[in-house]
C-alpha cells in the first residue's frame, strides 16, 4: 500500500476535517517484508524449501507493537485555518516528550504528516461501554487522564481544548492518554491555530462560555476541566454526549440511569464543580481536580464515610470492598460505661446497615463516634454532632 517516509499504510483508523489517520508499519518492518518477498521468489526458483518457509514466516508474521504507528496525514479544511499550523503545533508539543503524552515517532512538516505510537486499545469513542455502570473503576481510569493534563499541560498554562472521547486513547495498562493536540493553546502565543470566527473546541464538549460564535482570545485551563467533566459523565453513563450542564436533569441523572449504585453520587459531586455555566464557578485547573479525585479515592480505599448532596451516607463495605452500606431502618440504643470512672456515659444510638452486594450487616452510630469506636463499631463521622 501507499507509503510515506517509508511508513507502510495498513488500514484506516479514522479521520475528520483536519486529518486522516492510518495504522502503519515502520520503515524497518516494511523493508523486512519487501526483502522477504524477494527471498520467496528466489526460493521458489531455486526450490529452496527451508529458505522459502523462513521467508514466508518473515513476511506473514504478526507485527509487534513497536513496529506499528498511527500515521496522521493532515489536510486543508475549507474555510478553516491552515492545516500546517495545527501540524506544527502538535509536533512542537510532542517533540518535548512531555510525560504520558503519545510518543512522536516520525514527522515531515513539508509533506504534512506525522506518526505517533499506536494504541491497540483504541479510544473511548470506540469503547463507549467500557466503564458503564462502574463509577469507581471509571474514576480510577479518569484519574490517569486528569494527572496527565495537569502535569504535561496545565502546569505550563497549556490548554488542550479538544478533550473528547475520540481523542482519548486507552493505554495497555488501562491509563487514558490525551491525543490530537493540533489546537492546543499556548499562553502568549503569536499565531493561533483557529481563525477569528472559529470556535476553540468541539461544540459537543466545550463550555458555553467558550462557544461564543467566534474565537475565544483568553483560554484558561478551566476550559479543559469542563470537558473533562463531560468525559467522566460519558464514561460512567456509557453514552457519547451530555448536553450542556444537564447532568442533574432526570434524562441524564446518573442515579436514574444507574439505579442501585450509590457511588454515582460521588461522580455527580465532582461534576457539579466541573460542569458549570460560568468560568468563575469552574475548578480552575486539572491540578485542583486531581486533588479532589485523590481525596475521594483515598476515602473509598480506606472505607472512610462519604456523604452525598442530600447528606446521606456513602460508606464502602469493609467486608467485600465492592458494595456500599444502605440503611435498613432498624435502630437500637446502648448504654456506654466508663470503667475507669465507674459511671455510665450517654446512650449511643446505633442503626443497622446492610451491604448491597454481600448483604453483610453492620451497626453504625450517628452520635458519639468516640464511644461507638470504643465499643468496636466504626464511627459515623460525617454525621457527628
Amino acid at each position: 500500500m501507499r507509503a510515506l517516509g517509508g511508513w507502510e499504510i495498513i488500514e484506516p483508523l479514522g479521520g475528520g476535517g483536519q486529518s486522516d489517520v492510518y495504522l502503519a508499519r515502520n520503515p524497518g518492518r516494511a523493508a523486512e517484508r519487501e526483502r522477504s518477498l524477494l527471498e520467496i521468489r528466489t526460493s521458489l526458483d531455486g526450490d529452496k524449501r527451508a529458505e522459502l518457509a523462513t521467508a514466508i514466516w518473515t513476511f506473514a508474521r504478526p507485527d509487534s507493537p513497536s513496529e506499528l504507528g498511527a500515521l496522521k496525514v493532515f489536510k486543508i479544511r475549507e474555510g478553516g485555518a491552515p492545516a500546517q499550523e495545527r501540524l506544527k503545533r502538535e509536533i512542537a508539543v510532542l517533540r518535548e516528550d512531555r510525560p504520558r503524552l503519545p510518543k512522536l515517532l516520525d514527522a515531515n512538516e513539508e509533506e504534512q504528516w506525522m506518526v505517533t505510537e499506536y494504541f491497540p486499545g483504541g479510544t473511548l469513542a470506540k469503547t463507549p461501554l467500557k466503564y458503564k455502570g462502574e463509577p469507581i473503576l471509571a474514576l480510577r481510569a479518569f484519574r490517569t487522564l486528569v494527572e496527565t493534563v495537569a502535569i504535561s499541560l496545565h502546569e505550563d498554562k497549556i490548554v488542550h481544548r479538544d478533550l473528547k472521547p475520540a481523542n482519548i486513547f486507552i493505554g495497555s495498562d488501562g491509563s487514558l492518554i490525551p491525543g490530537d493536540l493540533g489546537i492546543v493553546y499556548f499562553p502568549d502565543q503569536a499565531v493561533r491555530p483557529t481563525l477569528l470566527d472559529e470556535r476553540v473546541g468541539p461544540w459537543e464538549y466545550m463550555p458555553q462560555w467558550g462557544d461564543l460564535g467566534f474565537r475565544l482570545e483568553n483560554v484558561q485551563p478551566s476550559f479543559d476541566v469542563y470537558m473533562l467533566g463531560k468525559l467522566l459523565w460519558c464514561m460512567v453513563a456509557g453514552r457519547p454526549r451530555l448536553p450542556r450542564e444537564y447532568h442533574r436533569w432526570p434524562e441524564f441523572d446518573l442515579s436514574i440511569i444507574l439505579p442501585q449504585n450509590e457511588y454515582t453520587e460521588v461522580i455527580d459531586g465532582l461534576l457539579d464543580k466541573c460542569l458549570v455555566d460560568r468560568p468563575e464557578k469552574c475548578i480552575p485547573s486539572a491540578r485542583e481536580l486531581l486533588t479532589m479525585i485523590d481525596e475521594t479515592l483515598t476515602a473509598i480505599d480506606k472505607g472512610v464515610p462519604l456523604v452525598d448532596e442530600r447528606g446521606r451516607l456513602i460508606l464502602p463495605c469493609r467486608i467485600c470492598g465492592r458494595g456500599f452500606y444502605q440503611e435498613e431502618g432498624s435502630e437500637i440504643r446502648l448504654q456506654a460505661f466508663d470503667a475507669n470512672k465507674n459511671m455510665p456515659l450517654n446512650n449511643i444510638l446505633l442503626r443497622l446497615f446492610v451491604c448491597n452486594v454481600c448483604t453483610s450487616r453492620e451497626f453504625f452510630a450517628p452520635n458519639y463516634p468516640r464511644e461507638a469506636a470504643a465499643r468496636g463499631w466504626r464511627p459515623w463521622s460525617p454525621l457527628e454532632k
